[in-house]
């Protein structure tokens, strides 16, 4: 077993820390062999290495420290021009950066993963040994200065030099690694003339709460606003200057820049930052990390107020009908304003819940290089509406989706370049993801400018893999056709290889989703490239529902999936392929009888009407047949449980104001379970 020279809260920061640095490494080494060396991208890759190897070496972890001071020393010499960036290199960076996170895990873990880096590490200082004048690299280069040497300056820089103190929290965990930011922030800015305690110092652990920075630069007011929202950091003073408050800042926002410019910030006279204090003076925080298993139980406990918030309504509806009194008035308007609290406590706590997609997207650009490179194509990868939030729970559950997805788009979308060029397009393919909010759902758009689908050709493979009949193929409209790549063991590909083939990759996109309550729709054009469109919920908690009966069970049907309802004659219903029918309108709609599809009793045997609720699943749509319609309402969503287990065509379940139980429906599985078993009794 690993240890670290760390405590396990210590251990447990650095690995947040870690991963921000490591995403943030992905990310723009992908982009630097994108859009090449732009000084502020290698500024930005060069910090994230250097704290990194920073806060490694505080820990301990020797492996780590040694592979990223190499990448550190390679990119240094990409930032001064004395290196070029080939895509060998890049494959190095990335190689790198894999056993970076191989590295992390040991931490997690505290077991050894295997990897050493000494074969990395060599390759890397042999890009050093070949640069022209290779040296220890700096700190971090001054912002603003191109790729000048660190202590070159700019037109309108002052050479004049400020002494910038730092107070750091005592209950500072990783303090060398903060001092280390402090050191980087500050010499982001300009140069550091001095420091104590000194950069060598601080990277041998000798840290210390107060340090203070002798700094050459011409930008005091920007430095002390970043400074100043560094983590724990609670105090910044320039020259003898007045100490300025700092509003305190959780580890990893390090990007935050909450204080305010100070006033004439460099003189002596004025040094205070003009963060935000209260009377006492004292700095408020802006943002708190917090644990997600927190966030869940208040969404837990929110989930019983509005249970309760029901209740009440019930209630004093049901003795203002009853009774004609005053108090039954005030007790009604008393219940509806802790209604509104609870609805306004359920959509703060929601969106404390919600990340920028970002924090997913970031991970997507390095998949598609590597698949582009792979297969010999060229991509142009473009992601839009990165701030788009949503529920955490739900990003988590998206990777595996979207990864197959581009899996796709590159090795059957997109065509190799002299395709491409014979078909009058431009060699290089085009890759969009996007994300957008519409209504309370989330549209993501995976679409590529590729070879789009085939529908003659589905039809074909579907018949050639005994999954359709030839006549029940010439029956499918095109998007009917389309439909089938989403069939288990359907792939086109003419070969299994390591990225396709073997017809798994669209069943599990579909399957993952719609275990999210969310849809997948495919729209293509031959010739012109295609378009996965997935609709989700925002939030998996709590969900709007249409309540329906089935005899003396009340079930709940995620409004997501319902289209309308219907109330229909019997002598409507028709038999077509051996399915209930009814038409709608210029359509057939199939019917399924949920009393049957769940083996639950009716009621409405012997009536001459029937509920009817038409629900949407992908493409297609159907009807539920139910004993009565009773309203909308929101409902939280609870686990069955392992005494009950897994129920087919049912998610959860959910408790009503009266405490009934009412099951909430998986649409989608209910669906695919009933027509599986017709096609199963068709077949005996």
């Amino acid at each position: 077993m690993l240890t670290f020279d760390a405590a396990p809260d210590e251990l447990q920061l650095f690995l947040q820390e870690a991963e921000e640095q490591l995403q943030l490494l992905d990310q723009d080494i992908v982009l630097l062999e994108k859009e090449g060396p732009r000084p502020e991208l290698l500024q930005e890759i060069f910090r994230a290495a250097h704290t990194l190897k920073g806060s490694s070496a505080s820990i301990g972890h020797a492996k780590m420290a040694s592979l990223t001071h190499a990448m550190e020393n390679v990119l240094d010499l990409l930032r001064h021009g004395k290196a070029e960036c080939t895509t060998a290199l890049i494959d190095t960076l990335l190689e790198s950066l894999d056993g970076l996170r191989l590295l992390k895990e040991e931490v997690e873990t505290l077991q050894d993963c295997g990897f050493d880096p000494a074969e990395l590490v060599e390759r890397l200082n042999e890009v050093v040994g070949q640069g022209d004048g290779a040296r220890e690299p700096s700190a971090v280069p001054a912002r603003g200065e191109g790729l000048a040497p660190a202590d070159s300056w700019g037109e309108g820089r002052e050479a004049g030099a400020v002494r910038l103190t730092v107070r750091i929290a005592d209950d500072c965990l990783l303090l060398a690694a903060r001092c280390l930011q402090v050191y980087l922030e500050a010499s982001s800015f300009g140069s550091v003339v001095s420091s104590t305690p000194s950069l060598e110092a601080i990277e041998s652990q000798q840290a210390a709460h107060r340090m203070e920075l002798l700094v050459r630069t011409g930008q005091v007011e920007e430095m002390i606003r970043a400074v100043g929202s560094l983590p724990d950091v609670v105090e910044v003073a320039v020259d003898q200057g007045e100490p300025i408050e700092v509003a305190a800042s959780p580890a990893g926002q390090a990007g935050e820049r909450g204080a305010t410019a100070p006033t004439g910030a460099g003189s002596p006279e004025s040094g205070r930052a003009g963060s935000r204090t209260n009377g006492s003076g004292k700095g408020l925080g802006k943002t708190v990390r917090i644990d997600v298993e927190r966030l869940d139980d208040l969404m837990n406990l929110v989930g019983e107020l509005v249970i309760d918030r029901t209740r009440l309504a019930q209630i004093g509806g049901q003795l203002q009908a009853r009774y004609d009194d005053i108090s039954i008035g005030e007790l009604n308007e008393t219940s509806q304003h802790i209604g509104r609290i609870v609805d306004e406590l359920q959509e703060s706590i929601m969106k404390a819940r919600m990340l920028p997609v970002e924090s997913l997207f970031n991970r997507l650009p390095r998949v598609v290089r590597d698949l582009a490179q792979r297969s010999g194509k060229k991509v142009d990868f473009v992601v839009e509406g990165r701030e788009t939030e949503l529920d955490r729970s739900v990003i988590e559950e998206l990777h595996d989706p979207l990864v197959h997805l581009l899996r796709n788009c590159v090795d059957h979308g997109i065509e190799p370049p002299e395709q491409r060029l014979a078909a009058g397009k431009d060699e290089v393919g085009r890759i969009r993801l996007s994300a957008m909010h519409r209504e309370n759902r989330i549209l993501l758009r995976v679409e590529d400018d590729g070879a789009g689908i085939d529908p003659a050709k589905i039809k074909a493979t579907a018949v050639r893999k005994g999954l359709l009949t030839g006549e029940a193929a010439e029956r499918l409209s095109d998007q009917e056709a389309m439909e089938l790549i989403f069939a288990p063991g359907f792939s086109t590909a003419a070969t299994v290889t390591d990225v396709s083939g073997r017809g798994v990759g669209m069943d599990i996109v579909r399957t993952n989703i719609e275990k999210l309550n969310g849809s997948v729709a495919v729209e293509s054009r031959p010739g012109e490239g295609t378009r996965f469109t997935l609709e989700l919920p925002l939030t998996l908690a709590i969900i709007d529902a249409l309540m329906v009966g089935l005899g003396d069970q009340i079930l709940a049907i995620p409004l997501v999936s319902v289209v309308e309802t219907l109330r229909v004659w019997r002598t409507e219903i028709q038999w077509i392929n051996k399915r209930q029918a009814i038409q709608l309108r210029e359509s057939v709609l199939p019917l399924i009888g949920l009393d049957q599809a769940l083996g639950l009793p009716s009621f409405s045997g012997g009536s001459d009407r029937v509920f009817v609720v038409a629900v949407r699943v992908g493409e297609n749509r159907y009807g539920l047949v139910v004993d009565s319609l009773l309203g909308e309402l929101q409902v939280v969503i609870k686990s069955l449980g392992r005494q009950v287990g897994t129920i087919a065509g049912v998610t959860g379940a959910t408790i009503l104001g009266d405490g009934r139980v009412a099951l909430i429906l998986d649409v989608p599985s209910l669906v695919k379970c009933v027509l599986d078993e017709q096609s199963r009794g068709w077949a005996a």
